[in-house]
């Protein structure tokens, strides 16, 4: 090899090299970043996002997360511009498209019909046209598409018709999302539970792996209508066996093997929760609150309603000061009254306007 050649190889060869590296760093963040969003993972994926916007402020995908993010904590303000931008820096994405129209709807149900809902609801649906015109087969902007048919009046495009054959659509790309989306139609209509549950099942026959369908059924299994514990513990073990690192079906197992007393596989579950998604420690809330509930094992359920503290809560889950009230009744029944009285001081700033806090503070803190 000439001298020439080999000493030029020597200087691209490390930034060739680097360039690759970078290359799959992103690609990997970006797989990263997509299964935060689809498993919850709310505030993981704020930090991948907010890495990849000090990079690229125009970064779409990662303007993305960040939509899907302040949605899941309330801040529609934030998620609607997120997704604004998201679209601005990716017109052609249908993900995108569909991402705002998300925040829009969220932002509607908010402000209602007097407050402003109905433009934004008229935006939504630009919006998920746009996204369906982009990728016909998007399953998620079909649902959001149906679901806006179904709710909607007329004057902002609602129509049964359509919200039927929207759901056709779902069927004929993939039969298990289309029970599931039938199943949320249903919901919406306030048809009968088991009517909803047969179509759950009918989703999670079609596909044990489709982890929306496996952990909607355990929810009405575990519901007050139903109550059906065992039931319950076997399709969320169904549902952590497709994905061990989303929450939703460790809550249910908790909640079933409290009304079951299961004290030894309780405690196996929420280690098993804690291990996988440790940033999410709902499960040892929906235990005290079923302890409390149930009126047993008053020392478990404040042990566990101190570690649900120990950490800041994830988006969608009970708030500090939620666990503050519950964590002031427990020891209230533990006849800790002065200890009650402080955990229910600590809840007031987040909790004081709901009505049944102010009933409890009254009686115990006022």
């Amino acid at each position: 090899m000439p001298p020439a050649l080999h000493n030029c190889l020597r200087r691209i060869l490390p930034l060739l090299l680097l360039a690759a590296l970078s290359a799959c760093s992103i690609s990997a963040q970006a797989a990263d970043g997509n299964t935060l969003m689809a498993q919850g993972h709310f505030r993981q994926l704020y930090g991948v996002a907010e890495q990849r916007l000090k990079a690229n402020p125009r970064d779409a995908e990662a303007l993305l997360w960040a939509s899907a993010v302040w949605d899941a904590y309330g801040d529609f303000d934030k998620a609607v511009d997120y997704g604004k931008r998201a679209v601005e820096a990716a017109p052609n994405s249908s993900e995108a498209h569909c991402q705002l129209a998300d925040t829009l709807g969220d932002k509607a149900l908010k402000l209602g019909v007097m407050g402003g809902g109905i433009p934004l609801a008229r935006q939504m649906r630009h919006e998920l046209d746009t996204s369906l015109q982009l990728d016909p087969r998007n399953i998620r902007c079909l649902k959001e598409s149906m679901g806006l048919y179904e709710q909607s009046p007329a004057v902002v495009g609602g129509s049964k018709g359509k919200a039927r054959e929207t759901l056709q659509q779902i069927y004929a790309i993939n039969q298990a999302e289309g029970a599931l989306a039938e199943a949320a139609l249903l919901q919406m209509q306030k048809k009968p539970l088991p009517e909803i549950e047969s179509h759950l099942r009918r989703a999670v026959q079609g596909n044990p792996h489709l982890y929306r369908a496996v952990v909607d059924l355990t929810s009405i299994l575990a519901s007050d209508n139903y109550r059906r514990w065992n039931d319950a513990e076997h399709f969320a073990r169904i549902g952590i066996s497709a994905d061990p690192n989303r929450v939703g079906c460790y809550n249910y197992l908790a909640v079933a093997l409290v009304n079951l007393q299961h004290w030894n596989e309780l405690d196996a579950a929420l280690a098993e929760a804690q291990r996988h998604v440790p940033e999410d420690l709902s499960p040892y809330y929906l235990a005290a609150v079923a302890l409390l509930q149930n009126n047993l094992d008053l020392a478990r359920a404040e042990r566990y309603l101190h570690t649900y503290l120990s950490h800041e809560p994830e988006a969608g889950a009970a708030t500090r000061g939620v666990a503050h009230w519950k964590l002031g009744l427990v020891l209230e029944r533990e006849g800790r009254r002065a200890d009650a009285a402080n955990e229910l001081r600590a809840a007031m700033p987040q909790t004081g306007n709901d009505p049944n806090f102010k009933k409890d503070y009254k009686r115990i803190a006022g």
